[in-house]
């Protein structure tokens, strides 16, 4: 990562959206924000460096980690983007069995996120399938076959611009995070050739990204040396991605909301890159249907949704929300299981839905 990139990617977050210390009684401190954000730059990165870019010792750094990750307030999540077809399955649902089908769409395995939000659709999937085939089979005979599902609308990404994994509380200075992405910026990126042992290599960092190489050779059987090198290749190349994230209700962002945006092609790229710069943005993707727009964002408080509602539309005078999605609970997050209150409670493995065989 460059330093300008490094730059972009934290420097928009800083524009007061920090919570208080009053927003952060219910399980984050300031050094635990800080700590979030040093492994959001780099997840993988040593206890050393990470204590030296908050100013601690490498045993108080890994010690307060440890505290969050056991408490279920932040966590390390493994996963390859790219790799699968990303539908945005907005379910209708009986009231009587919403429970039930929250319950069986959090354990399946190509469902990798789910909220239940208020509006006509009760629940929101983000699901990876194999190709198209396989995200029609996954709806209409799996999903559609639930008891209680009475609607589906069905919206195949086509390019995210804005990756929740990008997403940062701005809690590190300028210095820190240079500190942080020198490592980085050593070594260019190299092109990504996929080999026999890179699944499984991915499967068993899910997890936790953060896990030893002696670990992940001992899982995967490759050699240490080979771990090494192949997660430098994938990480450097965008065919993995680690991410850290945290339960963020903790840490003072107690709301999310998903508007459903209708643009032109023709200006989607300055609007993505107009969001890119805005800290309340938490994902911003192209996708099939008549709303081709999907942006995602985390706010402190209900009044704030009408303050970036009005900045939207003040920003692009032809955009048009066609939908406005308030998560009322996040159930499941890139495979994490979550309590009400945002902490992981619980690991659903990555998994893709396969195109049935005849």
């Amino acid at each position: 990562m460059t330093e300008n990139m490094a730059k972009s990617l934290d420097i928009a977050i800083s524009n007061g959206l920090m919570p208080d210390s009053a927003a952060a009684t219910a399980g984050f401190g300031e050094l635990d924000l800080d700590l979030v954000n040093a492994l959001q730059i780099d997840p993988r990165a040593s206890w050393t460096r990470i204590g030296a870019s908050l100013g601690v010792d490498a045993t108080t750094a890994a010690r307060r980690w440890q505290r969050l990750t056991d408490a279920g307030l932040a966590w390390i999540t493994a996963y390859p983007p790219g790799l699968a077809v990303i539908g945005y399955l907005r379910l209708h649902c009986r009231a009587d069995a919403l429970a039930v089908i929250s319950e069986r769409v959090c354990a399946m395995e190509c469902v990798f996120s789910v909220e239940r939000t208020g509006g006509h659709c009760q629940l929101n999937l983000s699901v990876a399938a194999e190709d198209a085939a396989a995200l029609d089979d996954l709806a209409v005979r799996v999903l559609g076959a639930l008891p209680g599902v009475r609607e589906i609308d069905i919206a195949v990404g086509t390019r995210i611009y804005i990756e929740g994994g990008h997403w940062r509380p701005g809690a590190l200075d300028p210095a820190q995070r240079t500190l942080l992405a020198e490592d980085q910026r050593r070594t260019p990126p190299v092109p990504f050739r996929p080999r026999a042992g890179d699944l499984e290599l991915m499967v068993a960092l899910g997890p936790d990204g953060r896990r030893s190489v002696a670990d992940l050779a001992q899982d995967t059987g490759l050699s240490e040396t080979t771990v090494r090198r192949r997660l430098a290749d994938m990480t450097r190349s965008g065919r993995l991605q680690i991410r850290c994230d945290f339960a963020q209700q903790s840490a003072g962002w107690s709301i999310n909301i998903n508007y459903w945006i209708r643009l032109s092609a023709g200006e989607l790229g300055a609007f993505a890159a107009e969001l890119a710069q805005w800290p309340e943005i938490r994902l911003c993707a192209a996708a099939t249907g008549a709303s081709n727009v999907l942006v995602i964002a985390w706010l402190r408080s209900q009044h704030e949704c009408i303050l970036l509602e009005n900045r939207l539309l003040q920003s692009f005078p032809n955009l048009h929300i066609t939908e406005r999605q308030l998560t009322l609970r996040a159930l499941k997050r890139m495979g994490r299981l979550l309590a009400p209150n945002g902490s992981a409670v619980g690991h659903i493995p990555f998994g893709v839905w396969a195109t049935p065989v005849a």
